[in-house]
């Protein structure tokens, strides 16, 4: 008895030592034990066809970043036929040619912020790790889109072949091919909203505008909305061109950066001006008072994409007389029922030559207000206190035809339907004196539209 408690007592600490020992491992989903450690890295390190992604990692500086016993981090991580089949495809023979810089964007590409498991994934776009650098402060994340409709697809290439390997600090999905950072041409290829008009582009030889390095900001209507319209319309090529980059801006334009106001795309006028856009912040993401944004900072190497519920149609000069949140009494007065005679709307509209072009001196919302305490002083007057002929009077005031009147080309005095305005310009602006020598200024010049220019003024021209 004595002897079998003394054996016991020998043999019990190596037995504890071994329950320590293999209590200490684990599984994951797939089988593949844990020891220790099982962040990212550590996995992708200890599986071998990993370890070029694994190299690429400790390349990119980032073996640190995805190491760890917490997080949340998502890893795409293509395994080494992914790898190799990448760097073919790039002309290159391997890890050792790309640069720290270029193996820490491909990282980050296959990097999110949140963990996502595979079935959790929906159709749509994801805010990857890596980065469009506009300057040494302002950067943007790229986006990924995914596809969940009939197959898992990611950028509608590269699918999931393990799914939900379980690391430490998020999850890891092995991916059959490398998620290559896409342009802003590749994004609305691979979007099925989007494609449309990528093929109008294409089909008309303007993608080369859109795949160049420099910067551009896209606005494409949705497919269901392009293609009836396009349906419907009788363009000639060029006008189908000057169509589609109304949808085009040059610059980098997320939705911080843009502010209600008028920015320049690149359709152009027949004066060779290009044309405006109107934003309208204050009433959500409103363009030209038709076409809403309703998916923004859509983010590619080369630019960002907004996707449209409308169409842009190229704008006259009403439609920025309509949408412009300064000049709502203005497009009251050229729409009162006793103004409905003079056909200002379709007047403003046309660009057969018989008006057209025009210069519309636009008055803001102040300056009817001001007006109407100057011409009655002792009451509180509204624009219906202005008689019909009066009122005509006033509106031919701010409207010149047969003349597309730039700042820069503006006369020292001009015509407009009802008098001879004097005009006094600077370098940037510009002061008009009416027949009275009442002095109105302007406060925001050469909004181009296809049938003329509009100036903001600040004050009403009177007769």
């Amino acid at each position: 008895m004595n002897y079998s408690i003394s054996k016991l007592t020998k043999i019990l600490p190596v037995l504890l030592f071994a329950c320590v020992l293999f209590s200490c491992q684990d599984d994951d989903d797939n089988g593949n034990v844990i020891e220790g450690n099982n962040s990212i890295i550590n996995y992708l390190q200890k599986n071998n066809e990993y370890s070029i992604i694994a190299q690429t990692v400790v390349k990119a500086g980032y073996e640190g970043t995805l190491d760890g016993n917490s997080g949340t981090y998502t890893f795409f991580a293509p395994d080494n036929e992914a790898m190799n089949i990448y760097f073919s495809d790039l002309g290159i023979s391997g890890l050792e040619a790309l640069s720290g810089e270029e193996a820490q964007r491909l990282v980050d590409y296959h990097l999110l912020q949140t963990p996502n498991d595979a079935e959790n994934f929906t159709t749509g776009y994801l805010k990857t790790n890596a980065k469009k650098v506009l300057n040494d402060s302002v950067s943007y994340n790229l986006d990924l889109f995914v596809d969940s409709e009939e197959e898992l697809l990611f950028n509608a290439q590269t699918r999931i072949i393990f799914p939900n390997i379980d690391v430490d600090n998020g999850v890891l999905h092995g991916i059959d091919k490398v998620l290559n950072p896409p342009k802003v041409t590749n994004l609305m290829q691979i979007d099925s909203r989007l494609l449309s008009f990528y093929e109008e582009l294409e089909a008309e030889n303007l993608l080369s505008e859109i795949q160049t390095e420099d910067n551009k900001t896209i606005f494409v209507p949705i497919d269901i909305d392009l293609d009836p319209f396009l349906a419907n319309q009788n363009f000639t090529t060029s006008e189908k061109v000057n169509f589609l980059k109304n949808h085009l801006m040059e610059g980098f334009f997320t939705t911080d950066i843009l502010q209600t106001g008028y920015f320049k795309n690149r359709a152009v006028a027949n004066n060779s001006n290009h044309i405006d856009t109107y934003f309208n912040l204050t009433l959500g993401l409103l363009l030209n008072g038709t076409s809403n944004i309703i998916e923004q900072d859509i983010v590619g190497t080369n630019g960002v994409i907004h996707v449209l519920d409308k169409v842009l149609e190229v704008p006259d000069l009403y439609t920025f007389i309509n949408a412009d949140a300064d000049l709502f009494t203005f497009q009251t007065a050229l729409t009162r029922d006793d103004q409905l005679p003079e056909n200002y709307i379709n007047r403003l509209m046309s660009n057969d030559g018989t008006e057209s072009p025009f210069t519309i001196f636009a008055p803001i919302d102040t300056a009817f207000e001001s007006a109407l305490l100057e011409l009655f002083p002792n009451q509180n007057a509204t624009l219906e206190d202005i008689d019909t002929a009066n009122l005509t009077s006033v509106l031919n005031n701010h409207i010149v035809t047969n003349n597309a009147y730039t700042l820069e080309n503006l006369p020292l005095s001009v015509n407009t339907l009802e008098s001879q305005i004097q005009v006094i310009k600077t370098d940037s602006t510009f002061t008009l004196a009416d027949v009275q020598q009442r002095q109105s200024n302007s406060v925001r010049v050469d909004v181009q539209a296809k049938n003329g220019l509009l100036h903001k003024i600040d004050t009403l021209l009177l007769h």
